[in-house]
């Protein structure tokens, strides 16, 4: 397995109402799937700051103020890769998450967009809310901006203040 997909199909993600019940997300934002190494370390350690922050998302998911939301999975492909699929997440329950598809998969002939399935945690490889015009998480798009800036989505990155302890 030298390499894998990710799934940045923000149109697909961006313009479906994201379980959040709010808004219509972003128009005008390309709809594409970038492959990067398997071994990528800016991609693994944005894929690692999304599990080690989803806190955050659980915090916030369910604010009023979110436009939308939404959860990258890694999912086994039938060419035995792992692509990553946007998410609308409907119920989280502890380390299990119900979500509904919202992307069109490029190799998993099983899902399709609005299919809904369960996964657990340990599968998230990002998350994002659009909050105040401003996009909370959204690690591994931050890095496939940084490698590709023409193609880069028009999003403003934020990070939730963190939490006293």
């Amino acid at each position: 397995m030298n390499r894998f997909a990710f799934a940045l199909m923000l149109l697909s993600c961006l313009s479906v109402s994201f379980g959040c019940n709010k808004g219509n997300g972003l128009p005008n934002i390309p709809h594409r799937v970038i492959s990067v190494k398997e071994t990528d370390e800016a991609m693994n350690t944005a894929m690692s700051k999304s599990r080690e922050t989803f806190t955050q998302f659980e915090q916030h998911w369910t604010n009023k103020r979110v436009e939308s939301c939404s959860i990258k999975f890694a999912i086994k492909s039938d060419a035995n890769r792992l692509e990553h699929i946007w998410f609308t997440p409907t119920k989280i329950d502890g380390d299990r998450i119900t979500a509904s598809c919202a992307n069109d998969p490029k190799n998993i002939a099983d899902l399709k967009f609005g299919d809904v399935r369960t996964f657990d945690r340990s599968t998230i490889s990002d998350w994002m809310i659009m909050e105040n015009g401003k996009c909370y998480g959204g690690y591994t798009i931050r890095v496939l901006s940084e490698l590709d800036p023409s193609n880069a989505p028009g999003l403003e990155f934020a990070d939730y203040p963190a939490k006293e302890k």
